[in-house]
């Protein structure tokens, strides 16, 4: 996606949203959750936050002495992120690839394709990394989580 985002912002554009779609869809697969393939991306990625314990609205309220994950400042930076991804799908349907275009989008540069693809790399790397950790709040929460395979890698982006 880097690689071509400055000679082809629409291209990185759309993989951006490609790559959050695709972690999403992961997510729920590894917590043995059912796929919509019909579901649009925002239901997707609440979906898949909320199978992690990710989304700002399910993580329960702060507790003196209670876990970092808990925080009112975690809550608020989920809540921008979720917005952030949902984000990206937006740009995406108005600039990027897809929707057989007659014409390349007008306007956009490669620093909007950096933003997208960053954007896309921060909420798929929170989600695979939390998918991966051992002592993740989702964890805790079911007492027979479903373990990732050795093999896999936490996030390779």
């Amino acid at each position: 996606m880097r690689r071509f985002g400055a000679d082809y912002p629409d291209d990185a554009i759309g993989a951006a949203k490609q790559l959050i779609e695709a972690t999403a869809k992961l997510v729920l697969l590894k917590r043995n959750l059912p796929v919509d393939e019909r579901q649009d991306l925002p239901a997707l990625i609440k979906q898949a936050q909320q199978a992690l314990h990710l989304h700002p609205a399910a993580v329960p309220p702060t507790r003196t002495g209670g876990s970092p994950d808990n925080a009112d400042s975690i809550k608020r930076i989920l809540g921008a992120l979720t917005s952030a991804a949902i984000g990206v799908a937006e740009l995406r349907n108005r600039y990027g690839t897809g929707h057989g275009r007659l014409a390349a989008p007008t306007g956009l540069g490669s620093r909007h394709a950096r933003f997208a693809v960053g954007t896309a790399a921060t909420w798929c790397e929170l989600m695979l990394d939390t998918l991966a950790d051992p002592d993740a709040p989702w964890r805790k929460a079911f007492s027979t989580p479903a373990p990732l395979a050795d093999s896999e890698p936490a996030a390779s982006l």
